[in-house]
């Protein structure tokens, strides 16, 4: 149980810094521009870095490459919060990103080699509430913790990145996992046999997830001060809507008989199409936080889903890679994206009309896929 402490740290973390380095770039008047740069450069990196590293990674170098991006990320974490000049806050960025993507590939290949026969449904819904609520907590936490100055945040820095290292140090391998998850695929009784399109499925869930939940992340905030909205009510809404995720995440352990079927897919995604259409209509603070935490449903159960498609397969470091590359790929274009839907439309609140076409889309083609490659026997 104590693993899973690292993806929550790293998580808050990455949200940590990325406030605090835009917030700073705010207060030296860098254009909207140079402050898209500045959190997509990361995404770019991250993107790059992850395929590569799915290449790379497996189960007997993961922990070595875990324990190294640990490190790595105490440094350049640190050198972001310091540097003003443009170009060196991009390169700085830019080696964050690289090393947090080294992170999670490795970690996600690393659960899995630990995960016993059997036990993937709950690895991957103790990952997936780990991580979100890490990043809930990131979001409601970093306003706090900038005004203490760079200083803190940088003893900060180092200190989460150290707890990281220790565990990870420490960390004995489970006795199952000789026979683990990673070896076999795993279809237990409960379950619909294994279909090799749902990795298909899976990636293009992430994809869409992040396509659709990054441009929220980045611009409601900027919406809310336009509108008058507090900015401790703004980073309580992003923060239910991470920690409904994260509850969903953890709840899908026990529908397990979910897995490889097409309608509760096409359910959470009516659900979330509905909900941005209701924000876009309707945006009031009440309404945001009823659709943000319904939001956190859709994002709870295809995060959760995607991640278990990639690990359930025998190809599962690469699986993992495009995975994440789909991460940094789906965060980078959402973000643009929805800037020009919204500078075309006019209108900021059409940023959920953008997303929920995004996501109509994006159901069609996962409803498609299931019949591209029949399910095996078990």
């Amino acid at each position: 149980m104590k693993i899973f402490i690292c993806p929550a740290l790293m998580d808050w973390l990455i949200f940590l810094i990325l406030f605090a380095v835009l917030y700073a770039a705010g207060e030296r008047h860098c254009s909207m521009m140079e402050c898209a740069w500045i959190g997509g450069v990361f995404q770019i990196v991250y993107m790059v870095a992850s395929f590569l590293l799915g290449l790379t990674v497996n189960r007997r170098n993961a922990r070595a490459f875990l324990m190294i991006s640990v490190m790595a990320s105490a440094v350049f974490a640190s050198l972001c919060l310091w540097v003003t000049d443009f170009k060196w806050v991009l390169l700085t960025m830019a080696l964050f990103g690289m090393f947090a993507a080294m992170f999670f590939n490795s970690f996600q290949t690393f659960m899995g080699g630990e995960s016993p026969p059997g036990g993937l449904t709950r690895t991957v819904g103790l990952y997936t509430l780990a991580w979100s609520l890490g990043a809930s907590f990131g979001l409601i936490s970093s306003g706090a913790l900038y005004t203490g100055g760079m200083g803190v945040l940088t003893g900060v820095t180092v200190l989460v990145c150290s707890v990281m290292f220790v565990i990870l140090k420490r960390h004995q391998a489970s006795p199952g996992s000789i026979a683990a998850a990673d070896a076999i695929e795993e279809s237990a009784d409960d379950m619909r046999k294994v279909n090799p399109a749902y990795v298909w499925v899976g990636w293009t869930m992430i994809f869409t997830a992040m396509l659709v939940q990054r441009p929220v992340h980045t611009f409601f905030p900027s919406l809310s001060a336009v509108a008058g909205v507090s900015s401790f009510v703004a980073g309580l809404l992003l923060f239910m809507n991470m920690a409904m995720q994260g509850l969903i995440g953890a709840a899908m352990i026990r529908f397990r008989p979910w897995l490889y079927r097409r309608t509760p897919i096409l359910g959470v995604n009516v659900l979330a199409i509905l909900v941005l259409l209701g924000l876009w209509k309707w945006p009031a603070t009440w309404m945001t936080a009823i659709g943000f935490c319904l939001f956190g449903v859709y994002l709870g159960a295809s995060y959760f889903s995607a991640v278990f498609y990639s690990l359930n397969s025998l190809r599962r470091a690469f699986n993992v890679g495009v995975n994440e590359f789909l991460v940094g790929l789906g965060s980078f274009m959402g973000i643009f994206i929805i800037e020009w839907i919204m500078k075309q439309v006019g209108d900021p609140q059409s940023m959920y009309l953008g997303c929920a076409g995004i996501l109509a889309l994006s159901t069609l083609v996962q409803m498609a896929l299931p019949s591209c490659h029949p399910a095996r026997e078990r």
